[in-house]
C-alpha cells in the first residue's frame, strides 16, 4: 500500500466515525504529498471541507506576531530585551518585564483566559471587548512569578505584544499582518478574522454535545482574540508561510534562528519564539497548535526530515495524535 493511500484509508476511518473533519496536508522535502479535505465545512448545508476551505487556527497566530516582532527588531523599531513599562505603564511589574518575556511565556502575567470558568468564558467571547476592557481583566493583578523563571502559556503576553505592535507602527495589527506576512508570503487566503466580513470558504465550527451528537459551537467574537488566536487560513497558505520563513523573506537568519531557539524549558517541550520546540522519534519537531470552540488544528515541522505536517480541524477535537499517525505513516513507509 502506498502512503497517500494508507493516510487516505486512515483518516477515512476517522471521517466515518465523525472524529474528524477538516483538512490534512504534508509535504516532504518542500513537494507536497497530500492535501485533502474531509468532513464537511458546512454540515447545514452539506458543503465538503476541500483544499480551499479557510479555518479558525487559534493560537497558530502566536508564531505571526512573534514573527512582527522580530521584523520590529530587525528595524531597530523595538529591543526584543527592554522593559514594556513604556508601552504599558499601568501593567504590573511592567518595569521587569521584558517583550522577550511576552514572547516566551515567562513573564508571570496573569492569565486571564485560563481564569475564567468554561460559561462565563463563553459569554467573554461572545461580547464586544475594546482593548483598554481586556487589559482591565489581567493587568492590576499580581504577577504569578518572577519574570524569566518559568514558563506559563500566556494568552495576556501575546495581547500585549499585539497593542506593541500597533503602538509601533500605527497600525492596525490585520493591516501590519497583511503587509508584512500574508502578502509577502503569498498568502492569499489568510485574514483576520472579522466576524461583520464575507469570508469565501470560511468553515463553521462544530462541536460535540453531551450525548456525543455534533453541534454547532458557540459564537465567537473574535477581535477579542486578536494577536492570541484571531487568524484565518487554509492549510496551503501555513505552507506558504513555512516556506517563507525557511526561504528568508520574512526574517534574516539571525531572526529565524532566534525564533526556533529554545529559550525555555516547559513541561515535555521548550519554548522558542511563538514556537513549541520538541525532541520526537524523527529528530527535532518544531511547531504550533491551537484550539478555539468548534476548531483545532496543528502545524508541525520535523526538521531533521524536512516533513512538515498541517492538520486543520472544524470540530473541536485535538488534533495532535492525528498529526503524528501521519508523520508516522509517512516516515515508517520510507517515503
Amino acid at each position: 500500500m502506498n502512503v497517500v493511500t494508507h493516510i487516505n484509508q486512515y483518516l477515512t476511518r476517522l471521517e466515518n466515525n465523525r472524529l474528524f473533519a477538516g483538512i490534512v496536508f504534508a509535504s516532504k522535502n518542500g513537494r507536497i504529498i497530500f492535501n485533502k479535505g474531509y468532513g464537511k465545512a458546512i454540515y447545514e448545508h452539506d458543503i465538503d471541507n476541500d483544499t480551499n476551505t479557510v479555518f479558525k487556527i487559534g493560537s497558530i497566530t502566536k508564531s505571526f506576531t512573534a514573527i512582527a516582532i522580530l521584523q520590529l527588531a530587525e528595524q531597530g523599531k523595538i529591543s526584543i530585551h527592554e522593559p514594556i513599562s513604556p508601552y504599558f505603564p499601568y501593567q504590573t511589574s511592567s518595569e521587569i518585564i521584558t517583550i522577550h518575556h511576552l514572547l516566551t511565556h515567562s513573564s508571570g502575567i496573569f492569565e486571564f483566559i485560563n481564569s475564567m470558568p468554561e460559561s462565563e468564558l463563553k459569554s467573554w467571547l461572545a461580547s464586544d471587548w475594546s482593548q483598554s476592557d481586556i487589559l482591565n481583566l489581567f493587568s492590576n493583578k499580581p504577577l504569578a512569578f518572577e519574570p524569566g523563571t518559568q514558563f506559563s502559556y500566556c494568552n495576556s503576553g501575546y495581547f500585549l505584544l499585539g497593542m506593541i505592535i500597533e503602538q509601533v507602527t500605527g497600525l492596525t495589527l490585520e493591516a501590519y499582518f497583511k503587509e508584512h506576512i500574508f502578502v509577502p508570503a503569498n498568502m492569499q487566503s489568510t485574514y483576520m478574522n472579522d466576524p461583520a466580513k464575507i469570508v469565501m470558504h470560511r468553515a463553521f465550527g462544530y462541536e460535540e454535545s453531551q450525548e456525543g451528537l455534533l453541534q454547532n459551537a458557540p459564537f465567537v467574537n473574535m477581535n477579542n482574540t486578536f494577536a492570541t488566536g484571531g487568524i484565518l487560513s487554509t492549510a496551503r497558505d501555513m505552507h506558504h508561510l513555512l516556506g517563507a520563513l525557511r526561504s528568508n523573506i520574512l526574517l534574516s537568519e539571525q531572526s529565524r534562528q532566534l525564533m526556533l531557539t529554545p529559550h525555555i524549558e516547559a513541561s515535555d517541550f521548550q519554548y522558542g519564539y511563538g514556537l513549541v520546540i520538541q525532541t520526537s522519534p524523527y529528530g527535532q519537531l518544531v511547531g504550533h497548535s491551537g484550539g478555539i470552540h468548534g476548531f483545532c488544528s496543528i502545524c508541525l515541522h520535523y526538521v531533521d526530515e524536512d516533513l512538515t505536517i498541517i492538520v486543520l480541524s472544524n470540530i473541536f477535537r485535538p488534533v495532535d495524535e492525528i498529526s503524528r499517525s501521519i508523520a508516522k505513516i509517512v516516515l515508517e513507509n520510507g517515503y
